[in-house]
């Protein structure tokens, strides 16, 4: 009789791991369906063609997996304490339930960059700071840097632009230091 009793132990023991098992696979599987946050598409393809126009590659510290929006992109450091990444970029990646990151700062100062500015830069509708500052940038500024209505900051001076400073520039409500 000793033997069923501890038998019916053996059983209830195994039974209590199963219910504990069904009862947080839902938490595993959510857990394991959760994926990193990517960059959006948009933004991604914008600035990987604006680096290879200009020859550029992307900084080992913020795109050590190939998605732009990691490494240093991703955290709390601030771009001011490492002058020697450049270009440099800063991602939030608090949309869409912490799946979607958007590109909100983008620094390329003193880079030794020319030509007109691309227009894929309007690309980047989430920017709230632009740094192309001591470059070689000619011609006016694109139309399609009006599309950057979040923009806060926008370093652009030791270039050589030309023309008025454009109209779509009172749109961007949000401009604070230029």
């Amino acid at each position: 009789m000793r033997s069923s009793g501890i038998s019916v132990i053996v059983v209830v023991r195994h039974l209590a791991w199963l219910v504990l098992i069904l009862c947080s696979w839902p938490r595993v599987a959510a857990a394991q369906a959760q994926q990193a946050p990517k960059t959006d598409p948009v933004e991604a393809a914008a600035l990987n063609t604006i680096l290879g126009r200009w020859g550029k590659k992307a900084s080992w510290e913020w795109n050590i997996s190939g998605e732009l929006c990691s490494g240093f992109a991703s955290t709390e450091i601030d771009w001011d304490y490492y002058p020697t990444i450049n270009p440099f970029i800063k991602c939030d990646c608090s949309f869409s339930n912490n799946t979607l990151c958007h590109i909100t700062k983008l620094a390329l100062a003193s880079n030794s960059l020319s030509g007109q500015l691309p227009k894929e830069l309007g690309n980047l509708t989430n920017l709230l700071s632009l740094g192309i500052n001591l470059n070689n940038f000619t011609g006016v500024l694109p139309e399609e840097l009006g599309n950057m209505t979040k923009l806060q900051q926008l370093r652009a001076s030791d270039n050589g632009f030309i023309g008025k400073i454009p109209h779509y520039f009172g749109s961007m409500t949000n401009l604070e230091d230029m």
